[in-house]
C-alpha cells in the first residue's frame, strides 16, 4: 500500500476509535467539545504525517494540552494511541532523522501534565502522579519510535534481500548461458572432428575411384553427382558448425512462447503472406512445457503454408479456455501450383507437430478441406510428459 494510503488509513481508524469514545463515554458525551477538539489533533495530526511525519506527530502531540486546558484529567483514548502511532511511524519513514517526533510528544506531554498539575495544586502525591506521567508518555513515544526505526530496518534488509537475490537469479543465468554456449562448442567439434572429417575422406576417395572410370560412361557420371552431393553435405555440415559456434554471440534468443505469437505473425506477414490472427482468451500462465510446445506448432503449421502454399491468405486462431488451449492455422490454396499447407501430409513437419501435441495427451487434425488446409492442435494444460522437452527443443 502506498505511504500517504497507509497514514490515511491509520487517521481513519483513530478518528473512528475517537468518535466511539465520545458517543459511549458519558464524561465525554455530556461535553464533547473538548474530546472533539483533542480527536481532530490526532486524526488531523496523522493524516498530515502522510506527508510530514515530523510535523503530523507534533500536531497529534496538542492533544494532552487540549484536553486538560479544556478540563479533562488527561488525554483521551484515541490520543494515547496516537502518542503511539504517531512518533512510530515517523520513525518509519524517516529512521534515525525523525527523532524530534517522539520529543515533541513527550515535551507535549509533559506540558500537559504539568497543566494538570497546577490545576489539581501542589502536593507530594501530585509531583509523584506528574513524574508518573511523565515516564509513561516517554515510554510510550521513544518506544513506539525504536520499533518504527526496527519495522524500518526489517523491510530495507528485506529489499536488500530482494535485490540480491535478483542478482543471484541474474549470475545464474548467466553461468547457464555460458555452459550452454560451451556445450554449443563441443557439439560443433564434435561434428567437425567426426562427421565433415570422414565424409571429406569419402569424397576424395569417391573422386579417387571416379578417376579411373572412362569419361562419360554412367559409372563415372553417378560417381561425380555422389561425389557433388559429398561436396555439399560438407559444406552445410561446415555452415551449422559456424552457427553452433556463434551462437552465443548473438546472446540468448528469446523464448518461446504464445505471448509472442503477434511477432512471429509479423515475421510471416514480412515474408509476403496475408495473415490474420485472431486471440480469444488470456495467454499467460500457460505451464511452460504446452506453451513452448504450441508456439512450435504454431510456428511449423505456418512454415508449412509458406512452403507448400505460397502467399495463401491465411488465418491463425488461438483460444485459451479453461483447462486447454487450441492453436488453429487454416490457409487457402493461392499457389500457383494449387498446392496448401497439407501437400506433403507425410512430411516431417506434421509428424513433429504430432509428436508435441501427444506428448501431452493433446489432439492433432490436420488435412485438406475445399479450398484450402487446416491444422488444428488442442493441448490440455496441466498434463505433463517427460517427454516434453525433446520435443519443445
Amino acid at each position: 500500500m502506498h505511504r500517504p494510503n497507509v497514514a490515511a488509513v491509520l487517521a481513519a481508524a483513530l478518528a473512528l476509535i475517537g468518535t466511539a469514545e465520545i458517543l459511549l463515554d458519558a464524561q465525554f458525551s455530556a461535553a464533547p467539545a473538548t474530546p472533539a477538539a483533542a480527536l481532530a489533533a490526532v486524526a488531523g495530526g496523522m493524516l498530515l504525517g502522510a506527508w510530514r511525519p515530523i510535523t503530523g506527530a507534533a500536531v497529534v502531540s496538542l492533544a494532552f494540552p487540549i484536553s486538560v486546558v479544556g478540563g479533562l484529567d488527561g488525554p483521551t483514548g484515541a490520543a494515547v494511541l496516537g502518542f503511539f502511532v504517531a512518533p512510530g511511524w515517523a520513525g518509519y519513514r524517516k529512521a534515525q532523522a525523525s527523532w524530534p517526533a517522539p520529543l515533541a510528544v513527550q515535551l507535549m506531554a509533559s506540558l500537559g501534565t504539568w497543566v494538570a498539575g497546577r490545576a489539581a495544586g501542589s502536593s507530594v502525591a501530585g509531583l509523584g502522579s506528574q513524574a508518573w506521567e511523565n515516564l509513561f508518555f516517554g515510554l510510550l513515544c521513544w518506544g513506539a519510535w525504536g520499533v518504527g526505526l526496527l519495522a524500518r530496518r526489517l523491510r530495507e534488509r528485506a529489499d536488500l534481500l530482494a535485490r540480491l537475490n535478483t542478482a543471484l537469479d541474474a549470475e545464474r543465468e548467466a553461468r547457464e548461458h555460458a555452459a550452454v554456449a560451451e556445450e554449443r562448442r563441443r557439439i560443433a567439434r564434435d561434428m567437425h572432428d567426426a562427421v565433415a572429417h570422414s565424409i571429406s575422406v569419402m569424397v576424395l576417395q569417391l573422386g579417387a575411384v571416379r578417376s579411373t572410370l572412362a569419361a562419360g560412361t554412367a559409372q563415372a557420371e553417378m560417381m561425380e553427382g555422389i561425389e557433388r552431393l559429398g561436396r555439399e553435405s560438407v559444406h552445410e555440415l561446415r555452415a551449422l558448425v559456424g552457427i553452433l559456434r556463434d551462437a552465443e554471440a548473438t546472446g540468448p534468443a528469446p523464448q518461446p512462447t504464445l505471448g509472442r505469437a503477434a511477432e512471429l505473425v509479423a515475421e510471416v506477414r514480412a515474408a509476403g503472406l496475408p495473415i490474420e490472427l485472431t486471440v480469444d482468451g488470456e495467454l499467460g500462465g500457460i505451464p511452460r512445457p504446452q506453451d513452448i510446445s504450441a508456439y512450435r506448432v504454431l510456428q511449423e503449421a505456418l512454415s508449412n503454408v509458406l512452403r507448400h502454399a505460397g502467399p495463401a491468405p491465411t488465418t491463425v486462431y488461438l483460444r485459451r479456455e479453461p483447462g486447454r488451449v487450441s492453436v488453429l492455422v487454416d490457409n487457402e490454396a493461392q499457389n500457383p501450383a494449387g498446392g496448401t499447407a497439407g501437400a506433403s501430409p507425410g512430411g516431417h513437419g506434421l509428424i513433429g507437430m504430432r509428436e508435441r501435441v501427444a506428448a501431452f495427451s493433446g489432439t492433432l487434425s490436420a488435412g485438406p478441406r475445399p479450398g484450402g488446409f487446416t491444422v488444428q492442435a488442442v493441448f490440455p494444460l496441466g498434463t505433463e510428459s517427460g517427454a516434453w522437452k525433446a520435443v519443445a527443443a
